[in-house]
């Protein structure tokens, strides 16, 4: 697996390509990266995209030690999508953008080959080698990326549901309430087809602002 200082030399069905031999991604994602030359860091494949991928792929791996993966490799691929759910490997060994096949194949294998490449790491092999842990044998086992890519969405989208949407409603709920109670004295014009109706209280017209944004969070957890 030698090659230039700095390099490693992999190969896939296409042939060989010398890959950076500090990152965990292979000849999959390097691929792709040749091949889609488009995009900027801000087109990159989303952070939460990727967490879920890492959620996924140690799921799969604690499913497929039940239907013959050796456990040794199936705890090896949980540890290492252990590193990809915290997110200290997204900077440096996920450099894919959102152009791509629209499956999310090249997404996939990128995370195959990371999680493949730091679960050999683990268990004291060779970055590359491709064992004793093989990115589509055992990490990608019993799995499609027409399957993989939208589950992974359903859990992103999830994730970032409970982590950022509900909270930033809650906290627009308690301002928009806060101001209900400030201003209800404060009185103005309705307004109602371009003209003017009858009078309310500022108070009034936030409290109707923050009794939907209660009922859009209700549907939420609903």
């Amino acid at each position: 697996q030698g090659g230039d200082k700095g390099f490693r030399i992999e190969r896939d069905t296409f042939g060989e390509l010398k890959v950076p031999a500090d990152k965990y991604y292979g000849a999959q994602t390097l691929r792709s990266v040749m091949n889609f030359p488009i995009g900027d860091s801000f087109e990159r494949m989303p952070y939460g995209v990727i967490v879920a991928m890492g959620i996924l792929k140690k799921a799969a791996a604690e499913v497929n030690k039940g239907f013959g993966l050796d456990p040794k490799i199936s705890e090896a691929i949980s540890k290492a999508a252990d590193d990809v759910i915290s997110g200290k490997l997204y900077n440096d060994h996920f450099p894919l953008v959102i152009w791509q096949t629209g499956s999310g194949t090249q997404s996939n294998m990128n995370t195959n080959e990371v999680i493949s490449n730091r679960a050999i790491e683990i268990l004291g092999g060779e970055l590359g080698s491709k064992t004793p842990v093989h990115p589509n044998d055992h990490v990608n086992m019993s799995q499609s990326s027409n399957d993989t890519f939208p589950t992974a969405m359903h859990i992103a989208v999830a994730l970032e549901i409970n982590k950022v949407l509900l909270p930033g409603l809650t906290k627009l709920h308690q301002a928009l309430d806060a101001k209900a109670k400030a201003w209800k004295d404060i009185i103005k014009i309705g307004r109602t087809h371009t003209q003017d109706a009858v009078p309310l209280t500022l108070g009034q017209e936030f409290s109707g602002f923050s009794f939907s944004d209660k009922i859009f969070i209700i549907e939420i957890f609903q």
